[in-house]
């Protein structure tokens, strides 16, 4: 008996959306119904915001965080053109969507490069330009599957694990204008990302990195591929707020750079720093929010896992002069348990992946016990079943909590709670 894929909330609502007939909008996206990207386009954007508040409000509540005023969320600065990255999938079998069927056009079969089709990981759809990322990156986008069609070599086939490009991870930056290509391919031929090279600079693009990552892996991911860098520097540099970040081609960087200055604006306003606090960045990543706050705070101490990440941290602290931003790499709960015992943490900012926090990591901050609390969380759902924990037996209360707007076009969306401990 085959087991039935569980409803997201995204499909529920937009499919109640749609069947409603209202606040509708004209998808500027010739493959919105059947690419999996970002399939809330058919909802006004207004009405989006509207969904998103409701659903936070609504998750808070089924896990018992009571008392909470959740308000609407901050929009995106664009709704469209937003994200400065963008990962493309190669396939040997190219999914046509029902307009392309309907055509009579004869089409391609045996490439493709896009995005996949909801819920399936064998379908992929050939995506000439993605409304979601900028011009200048659907440039890039163009003139890849220019050269790998002219190449010669095989694209990756997704059930037979044969073939050669595997994937194109396109990085934009938004206030500096630098691009970072990273194409992930299935085994190292310095001689066809030479040509590759060349392509770009013959179509007139000027990457400030191209890296090629290479895994055999099975699976659907680009993540552990082995970098190399073939032309440019290492990393590429984005500016958000007061400081300039290298993001390295396998690094996390906030993928709305317009929206996540709005959402550090958020964190700065509920950590009310004044200059004295020690402020501690759990899941910090490679600094950005640390650094941040290190111009308000007497020193950031920030946690995080990956050393890849955490080396990063520390470049990206010396490249903003911020001799007060510090980090240290390893398991979060531990990372906590064993702080020095001179240090008081004040505030606490944790920034944790979809899943949410560990319950042993939740469990390590309700016993060091900071006065205040800022959590981000990208999924509101684990974000409110943390916040439950951490209040129990009246530690702490949500004092404020503030959805910013990431992710348009989709049912994704930020949200920032503050945490006041009581006694």
């Amino acid at each position: 008996m085959r087991k039935r894929r569980k409803r997201t909330f995204g499909a529920t609502k937009l499919e109640e959306e749609l069947a409603s007939g209202l606040h509708l909008a004209e998808p500027p996206c010739r493959y919105h119904d059947a690419c999996g990207g970002c399939s809330w386009q058919a909802v006004s954007y207004e009405r989006q915001l509207d969904i998103k508040r409701d659903w936070v409000d609504e998750v808070f509540r089924d896990a018992g965080v009571e008392g909470v005023r959740v308000p609407p969320p901050i929009p995106s600065p664009q709704p469209y053109g937003y994200r400065n990255k963008m990962e493309f999938s190669f396939a040997a079998r190219r999914w046509l969507t029902r307009e392309e069927i309907s055509s009579g056009e004869e089409f391609r079969r045996d490439f493709a490069l896009g995005l996949h089709a909801p819920g399936a990981f064998d379908r992929v759809l050939d995506i000439d330009t993605c409304p979601l990322q900028s011009e200048a990156a659907n440039a890039y986008l163009a003139a890849t599957r220019e050269f790998a069609i002219a190449s010669g070599e095989a694209p990756y086939h997704l059930r037979e694990n044969t073939g050669f490009y595997r994937y194109l991870i396109v990085r934009r930056g938004f206030n500096t204008d630098e691009t970072l290509i990273l194409l992930v391919t299935t085994e190292r031929k310095p001689a066809v990302m030479a040509a590759y090279v060349e392509h770009l600079e013959a179509s007139g693009l000027k990457p400030a990195c191209v890296a090629n990552g290479v895994t055999a892996r099975l699976g659907s991911t680009s993540e552990g591929a082995e970098i190399h860098i073939d032309a440019g520097e290492a990393t590429m540099s984005e500016r958000l707020k007061d400081g300039v970040f290298a993001v390295a081609p396998d690094g996390f960087f906030q993928p709305n750079t317009l929206a996540a200055e709005l959402l550090v604006d958020v964190v700065s306003s509920f950590a009310a720093l004044t200059g004295s606090e020690t402020v501690l960045d759990l899941y910090c990543g490679v600094g950005v929010l640390s650094i941040l706050l290190a111009g308000n705070a007497d020193r950031v101490i920030g946690i995080e896992k990956m050393e890849a990440a955490v080396d990063q941290a520390r470049m990206n602290a010396s490249l903003n002069d911020t001799p007060n931003a510090y980090f240290l790499s390893g398991d979060l709960d531990e990372g906590i348990r064993h702080l020095p015992d001179d240090i008081r943490v004040d505030v606490v900012v944790t920034d944790p992946p979809r899943a949410g926090m560990h319950a042993n990591t939740v469990q390590a901050l309700r016993g060091l016990a900071p006065q205040r609390i800022v959590y981000v969380s990208c999924h509101p759902k684990p974000q409110a079943e943390n916040l439950a924990v951490l209040c129990a037996g009246d530690l702490y209360y949500v004092a404020e909590t503030q959805p910013v707007d990431l992710f348009p076009q989709t049912p994704h969306v930020e949200n920032v709670a503050l945490l006041i401990r009581r006694t």
